[in-house]
Order: structure tokens, then sequence, then C-alpha cells
């Protein structure tokens, strides 16, 4: 468990009292119980079982949150928990993994970059916010990766339409469910976070949460549309497929009614009759080859003709 001292740049602290400055306390699953002095046994437990969705429960001294971030590993969506804790002189961020968002965050505030909120009020809801605000534009990539995978398949497909395409498009599918169930929830933690119910958020920064709000629609409306693209991409294949199809069953009625005549020519002079036309000729075998390439290519004039070929 590290804590940081908001006020001084961030600076490790070894001994802190929650009233003294605004701290941000870092620590794994493993490590949460060391605050059980603090906050109630069943979010403990919560933290120590990870896999829960978004939500946020109002306390009296704290909010407590679960957020996922997530990460883009060759088109499958990874989802690390994070869950906060909130209260007018902490933040807590509990995690089972690294989470990167969170490290580049401490790196900017260092750096003083992108954190001149921060600077002019160290408090820890500003400290919820950027976490939010990185997590929504870090889901926002994340959407636009897979909207960047589902336009290329979708140019393979006019191309060369392969099966490939279509389980590459099924896995993108099954991504963007996943994305769904996951995102969703923040529609309603924006809300709540307006709702501000135990005033651990000063009122004079609520239009910071506002704005966070207003990026979640936006979020959610850009989830919307990637389930819109992939549906779009597949009505491609569909049709691409269809029209394939249609010029092959094309091409095999058009052979089907060249050798039509043929077989039909075919078949009579291969009759058993004693007496035939021309059948003892000395020219009937090439005339009767002439016969069948003049009609070849009496046919292929007329389906040219009539724009069939």
């Amino acid at each position: 468990m590290i804590v940081y001292d908001i006020c001084d740049n961030l600076a490790v602290v070894d001994q802190w009292e929650l009233e003294r400055s605004y701290y941000w306390i870092c620590c794994d699953q493993k490590e949460i119980h060391k605050l059980e002095v603090i906050f109630s046994a069943e979010t403990i437990e919560e933290c120590q079982n990870f896999r829960q969705y978004p939500r946020i429960d109002y306390y009296k001294n704290y909010s407590f949150m679960v957020f996922n971030a997530l990460d883009n590993e060759e088109l499958e969506i990874i989802p690390r928990e994070i869950d906060i804790y909130l209260g007018k002189s902490f933040i807590v961020t509990v995690y089972k993994n690294e989470v990167k968002l969170i490290s580049n965050l401490m790196e900017d505030i260092e750096k003083d970059k992108n954190c001149f909120i921060l600077k002019e009020n160290c408090k820890p809801y500003i400290i919820l916010y950027y976490i939010l605000d990185r997590l929504i534009i870090n889901n926002y990539n994340i959407i636009a990766d897979l909207e960047t995978e589902a336009d290329r398949i979708e140019l393979d497909i006019l191309k060369s339409p392969k099966s490939k395409h279509i389980n590459k498009l099924v896995s993108l599918r099954r991504e963007s469910y996943k994305l769904r169930k996951l995102l969703n929830p923040l529609r309603y933690i924006g809300d709540a976070l307006l709702l501000n119910e135990n005033n651990v958020i000063e009122h004079d920064h609520m239009y910071l949460f506002k704005n966070l709000n207003d990026k979640i629609e936006k979020l959610l409306a850009s989830m919307e549309s990637l389930a819109q693209d992939l549906a779009m991409v597949r009505e491609a294949y569909e049709a691409e497929i269809g029209i394939r199809t249609n010029e092959l069953m094309k091409a095999f009625t058009i052979i089907t009614a060249v050798f039509l005549p043929l077989q039909l020519i075919t078949a009579i002079f291969g009759m058993s009759f004693e007496h035939i036309p021309f059948k003892n000729d000395r020219f009937a075998f090439e005339g009767l080859i002439g016969t069948m390439a003049f009609l070849v290519v009496i046919l292929m004039a007329i389906f040219k003709g009539k724009k069939i070929l």
C-alpha cells in the first residue's frame, strides 16, 4: 500500500492522518484489509472478490465505486476492475493488476501535464474526475479500434469474401456485446455522481462531473454506432455472397443452355435406327462438329446481345 500526498505533488508519505491533508491511497486487493477500520466490511469483501459490475454506493463519510478499465489485447476486450473509495480528504484506488491509466495519470501529475485543475484545487474528487475522464477516453479508443477493424473487414469482403471474414466478424460482435455489458452501467453511475447524496464532492465543482456524464452519453452513442457498423458489415458480407452465388448460378445456366442442344444432337445421332440421314456420309462427323460449333457461336451471340454475358 502506497500513500501519496495530493497537495505535495503526490509525494509518498509514511505517516498520514485523514484530516491533516488530502491523500491518494493505492493498494491491491490483498492490502485493503488494512483499512477495514475506515470502510464497511461489505465493501472490503467486494474489493477482495473482483469481477463486479460498475456501480456506486453512498455511505455517510465516503462513496464506494466499481469501474472497469478495459484493455484491448489483439481485439479481445480484457476488463480490469478498479474499486474506488472517495471521501472528503482521501481517495483510495484498489486493483488486482497494475492499471496503465492510473500510472499514466500519476506521471502526468508529477510532470504538471494535463492536470491544471488539480493544481488549483488539490481535492480527492479531482483525482476521481481525472481517473473517470481517462477511463472514458480509453474506452472510446477501444471502440475506435473495433470500428477500424470492422471497416478493414468490410473492405476485404468487397474485394473477395471468404469464410475467415465471417469468423472475424463473429468475434468482433462477441467483443461488442461484452463491451456493451461492461459500459451500459456507466450511464447510471454518471447520473448517481450528479446526485452527490453524501456531499463528498463540493458543489462548486459538480460541473466537472456533469461534463463526465455528457462524455459517457457520447461514449454509449459510439458503442451503439459500433453495433450498427457490425450489422452493416454482416449485411455486406451476405449481399456479396449472394451476388457471387447468383453469378455462379448464372454461369451454370449458360453452360446448361449451350450444351443442351449439343446433347440433343448427339442423342439423336446415337440412336440405334438403321436409317439416319447423313449418318453414313463421308464427312458426317466433320459436319456434325461444325454444326455444334456454329450453334455454340450463335447461342453466345444471343446471350451477349441480351447482356446475359
